[in-house]
């Protein structure tokens, strides 16, 4: 049996996963305004996810898993709610085009992680530590194919949101060492950097005027942003009814980002998440995801790690203060 060190995954680990999104966001400008650069709702599965510890009023220690696939859906529920705020940049008299990019959009954060469909259907036990594998600790090549496969999905609501998911997932990779360090990392790059080129010359040639790299990039923000705003609860925040070991510390976005500069605890006893400065008319918000949880013991394979897993509805409050 491992060490108990080696089989809890720590606040400050959660903390490095989603401080490793704001570096990627950072690099975003590299991956728009070189697009060929080489080389530099409801869904529960049971199979890499977003995965920690949880404990309630008795006592007992539990494994909580939501669906990379669920985490995307709340992305989306919370960008739609102020997607009124997005495109300050498109002529006027272009309401209809810009209608129309902002619902290709939306579709592109909601389905940002569809590339993790099949791959959640697998129910993967970590071997080694016996215990729920999460999506930040499955191998390189993995990662390379899930974003494929998500760039890929999100190409069925347009050429724009198939960029906007692979210049996400660019980033992502170019702020890795870890990722980066792997033999299939530069072609994965390369091969990315050429079909987002495609995506978006097919995007920009249907409307000059309106569709252009400022817009684009202004779509990857929000992508990058509503992902951070999911993730937060999901990795670090206590859910309803959950006893509070360690109070998550507060999170910044990065200075160029739109909409939201700061996350963090309402309180000392955690009851609700503040966003600073507050982007939605709603004075507050309940925020809920479908999630599994399992009683917190070895694993030996995935059939056993399924079969001992409850659906569990995971709650968080939001609001501005």
């Amino acid at each position: 049996m491992q060490g108990k060190s080696s089989r809890f995954r720590s606040t400050s680990s959660r903390a490095s996963t989603l401080q490793f999104r704001i570096a990627a966001a950072r690099v975003w400008l590299v991956w728009i305004m070189d697009p060929v650069r080489s080389g530099a709702y409801g869904h529960i599965a049971a199979g890499s996810m977003i995965c920690r510890k949880v404990m309630f009023a008795d006592g007992e220690s539990q494994w909580l898993m939501i669906s990379q696939v669920e985490h995307a859906r709340l992305s989306g529920f919370l960008a739609e709610l102020c997607l009124d705020q997005f495109g300050d940049s498109v002529p006027d008299g272009e309401g209809q085009a810009l209608d129309a990019i902002r619902l290709e959009l939306l579709q592109a954060i909601i389905h940002h992680d569809d590339g993790w469909l099949a791959w959640e259907e697998h129910s993967l036990v970590d071997g080694q530590l016996q215990r729920p594998l999460s999506f930040d600790e499955v191998s390189a090549k993995d990662a390379f194919e899930i974003w494929t496969n998500s760039a890929l999905a999100a190409s069925q609501y347009g050429d724009l949101a198939a960029w906007i998911v692979a210049s996400h997932f660019s980033a992502i990779l170019a702020t890795s060492e870890h990722h980066m360090s792997d033999p299939l990392a530069k072609s994965w790059m390369q091969a990315t950097a050429e079909q987002r080129s495609h995506w978006f010359s097919s995007w920009h040639t249907g409307n000059e005027q309106v569709h252009s790299l400022m817009l684009a990039g202004e779509a990857l923000k929000w992508l990058q942003l509503f992902d951070i705003l999911s993730l937060w609860p999901c990795m670090a925040y206590p859910v309803a009814g959950e006893i509070v070991c360690e109070i998550p510390s507060a999170f910044q976005t990065a200075e160029d980002w739109i909409l939201v500069r700061e996350i963090r605890p309402a309180s000392a006893n955690c009851q609700g998440i503040v966003l600073e400065p507050w982007p939605f008319q709603q004075a507050s918000l309940s925020l809920q995801a479908s999630a599994l949880l399992a009683p917190d013991k070895d694993y030996k394979n995935s059939d056993e790690l399924f079969t001992a897993c409850q659906p569990f509805t995971a709650r968080w409050k939001l609001g501005s203060d």
